[in-house]
């Protein structure tokens, strides 16, 4: 049985693999224009993230752990440029999700969590 942080886990990856496929469908239509490589690689590691967590692979949760750090960074830069375009508020709410994704990243890395991905539990 997969434990339930993992499954909502899982569930965020699935919304985060949405957001990368509506933005890929929007490039091959031509609605916006940016390179295609970025959204892709979200789309690629977003869905292999989703499907990896729930069978419980070790592989996936090192992905989900690096996705992490990637997001927590990328929210972090988001918040220095609201703070640099006087947005403190935002920024504050930026800093605050990207501490989510530490929370996240700590609790991949917990003991227990780990046992349950090397099949030892």
């Amino acid at each position: 049985m997969v434990p339930w942080p993992i499954a909502f886990l899982s569930l965020a990856y699935a919304v985060l693999a949405t957001v990368a496929a509506a933005s890929c469908w929007k490039i091959l239509n031509g609605i916006i224009v940016r390179p295609l490589s970025i959204s892709l690689a979200w789309l690629v590691l977003a869905t292999t993230v989703m499907i990896g967590l729930p069978l419980l692979k070790d592989w996936a949760r090192r992905m989900a752990i690096a996705s992490s750090i990637l997001l927590a960074l990328t929210t972090l830069a988001f918040a220095a440029t609201l703070v640099a375009s006087r947005h403190p508020a935002g920024a504050l709410l930026a800093t605050l999700g990207a501490g989510i994704h530490v929370i996240v990243i700590r609790y991949l890395r917990r003991p227990l969590v780990r046992a349950y991905f090397e099949g030892t539990v």
